[in-house]
């Protein structure tokens, strides 16, 4: 009788070491499989944080070139528009 424990208590020492083998592999693959999934989104974001900031200068540029042509095209309504901004922002702080 107690051989038959023995061979059953091998056998469970067995399946316990195969387990602990499959646990590690799967604990290998699941890093592995998490740190891929991790650099493709690292590189995905980079990408767009990228190509966001190529428009917003793009945006940029056009928004000072249009600006700028607006004043070339109307330099004393510019003028009077800033002076009356100045003057507003002056009887703001004069309040205080």
């Amino acid at each position: 009788m107690t051989t038959g424990y023995t061979d059953e208590i091998n056998a469970v020492k067995s399946d316990l070491q195969q387990l602990k083998q499959d646990i590690v592999k799967l604990t290998k693959t699941a890093a592995s499989d998490a740190q891929n999934n991790a650099n493709e989104l690292s590189s995905k974001a980079k990408k767009r944080a990228k190509s966001a900031s190529k428009r917003t200068k793009e945006l940029s540029v056009q928004s000072r070139d249009r600006a700028h042509q607006t004043v070339a095209a109307n330099p004393l309504v510019s003028l009077a528009a800033t002076a009356g901004v100045a003057l507003i922002v002056g009887a703001l702080f004069a309040r205080r």
